[in-house]
């Protein structure tokens, strides 16, 4: 469990220098398709969890492209709706995974954490798609503009409070000793 904090830790940090990410992103993407593999035979939903976390990792080769001397393809808003979209599946498909572990295993706050943790990051990952694209329609100085700024700042907030909520969630001690399927434990 601990990789997949560590992968999305390594997603999200944006250290740049000279406009390069020095952390690279494919890094954090692989740590997360090798947690969740280890994971994978004990629901299917961190099956499909690896799947998007293999799209993270080939969706973040251009970023590699400024280290070799190369131009940017994509960046900005096109980078941030997939961060967006394929971050949050990760982790409401990890949670939905946890979910149902927690539940074989009898281990009734684990799978409430998890639930409400796949609601926020749900919520968080709409509001984000359908303000943020609003943003750049609507500018500032009106009251429009404001309330628009206001809730997109409330979003971002949202996705902050889930994404480290997350990262706690999978580094908790619980996680390791609650979370045992049979004879498998998630580590």
């Amino acid at each position: 469990m601990k990789l997949i904090g560590w992968g999305m830790l390594v997603v999200l940090l944006d250290f740049r220098y000279g406009g390069v990410d020095v952390v690279v992103d494919l890094a954090g993407w692989l740590m997360l398709y090798f947690g969740l593999r280890r994971l994978w035979r004990l629901d299917n939903a961190f099956r499909v969890a690896c799947g998007f976390a293999f799209v993270g990792a080939v969706a973040s080769l251009p970023e590699l492209l400024p280290l070799l001397g190369g131009r940017p393809v994509f960046g900005g808003e096109i980078r941030l709706v997939l961060l967006t979209v394929v971050g949050g599946m990760v982790i409401i498909l990890t949670c939905t995974g946890l979910m149902r572990a927690a539940d074989k295993a009898g281990d009734r706050s684990l799978e409430q954490r998890a639930r409400w943790l796949r609601g926020v990051e749900a919520v968080s990952v709409v509001l984000s798609l359908l303000i943020g694209q609003r943003q750049v329609v609507v500018s500032g100085g009106d009251r429009i503009g404001e309330v628009v700024g206001l809730l997109s700042f409330l979003s971002v907030g949202l996705a902050f409070v889930a994404l480290v909520w997350f990262v706690l969630l999978v580094f908790s001690q619980n996680v390791v000793k609650a979370a045992t399927v049979g004879s498998q434990a998630i580590t």
